[in-house]
């Protein structure tokens, strides 16, 4: 008898072992969601994983570490649903600024704007600066986002910026009108290309207008400008390294310069990525800008950031739509 009762232990536990094998622990299967059709669109996934606070899709990629593209969010994926379980960490990093490197930079120039344009700049670059330097918010920290016009805050007189000109519309057509902070897109479209260059997610763009005539003659072309009208347009972009990174901006006031630079700690491993373009679009062609001119008429242009992430090429064009110059005869800002 002894010996049945054994045989029926050794089989219940065996039972017991299989049924544990082929069912899911509930802590499992409710930490996490498999991503179905259609949830590569961030809108439809956080209303599937019903994700509701602050930033849905923000909140979706601190909670997975392991997703640094995207853009190659497929069916059958598994991610933590955000608020279950303990939050996973990002790697350590060096909070000593001086040992971290520029990992990209991008530089423009503001060769003979008036006085009250390069004024504006340099005080959007110095809130820029201020805003990294206060230790409350020193960097952005992995899979953020941060907006330019947050940045740099209310554009007015108490802030610092003066008047000077923007872009405007009387009558259907594009004209310069006068407006407090006006020169001041000189940041976003500087900003634009240096992380591009550092393989940093660019969200948020617009391009101006028309395309000012004090861009001309870079020997980089034309065509990746941004421009910010707070609060309606904006320039966005995300961190999708595991490390924090930084902005700092160089005013050069002798060489009528302005650069951006994208800073990392030491433990960065850049992302390879490759800039392809400015090009101009010209009866079914692509002109690279440096070469195109002076294109003072409608115009077209295309730039592509290549980069490599898990494993995989991401590709994202930026597309511009050029009017007509209206200072094109007259060279005026």
């Amino acid at each position: 008898m002894p010996r049945v009762i054994a045989l029926i232990c050794i089989a219940l536990l065996a039972l017991t072992m299989s049924i544990a094998a082929t069912t899911e622990d509930p802590v499992d299967a409710q930490s996490f969601y498999t991503l179905v059709a259609g949830d590569e669109d961030p809108a439809t996934l956080v209303a599937h994983m019903g994700v509701t606070a602050g930033d849905p899709f923000r909140e979706i990629l601190f909670w997975n570490p392991q997703v640094h593209d995207v853009y190659g969010l497929v069916a059958g994926m598994r991610l933590r649903i955000p608020g279950t379980g303990a939050r996973p960490a990002f790697p350590a990093f060096s909070t000593d600024f001086s040992q971290w490197r520029a990992i990209a930079s991008h530089t423009t120039r503001f060769v003979n704007s008036p006085p009250e344009r390069v004024a504006n700049i340099v005080n959007a670059a110095n809130w820029i600066n201020n805003f990294f330097n206060d230790f409350h918010h020193p960097y952005v920290l992995p899979r953020d986002s941060v907006s330019l016009n947050w940045l740099l805050g209310d554009i007015s007189i108490a802030n610092g910026y003066v008047w000077g000109h923007a872009i405007g519309t009387e009558d259907g057509a594009l004209v310069d009108i006068p407006a407090i902070g006006g020169g001041i897109c000189q940041l976003p479209s500087t900003i634009f290309p240096a992380v591009m260059k550092a393989g940093l997610d660019v969200t948020t763009r617009y391009n101006h207008s028309y395309y000012p005539y004090f861009w001309w003659g870079y020997p980089e072309g034309f065509g990746w400008d941004a421009t910010i009208q707070p609060p309606w347009t904006d320039f966005v972009w995300r961190n999708l390294y595991d490390y924090p990174v930084r902005l700092f901006m160089r005013a050069d006031l002798e060489n009528w310069t302005l650069t951006a630079e994208v800073w990392a700690p030491p433990q960065v491993a850049p992302y390879a990525t490759q800039i392809d373009g400015p090009y101009l679009v010209s009866a079914g062609r692509l002109v690279p800008t440096a070469s195109a001119g002076w294109v003072w008429w409608s115009s077209t242009t295309v730039i592509t950031q290549n980069t490599v992430l898990d494993g995989r090429t991401v590709s994202r064009s930026f597309w511009s739509t050029y009017g007509r110059d209206p200072n094109w005869s007259t060279q005026r800002y």
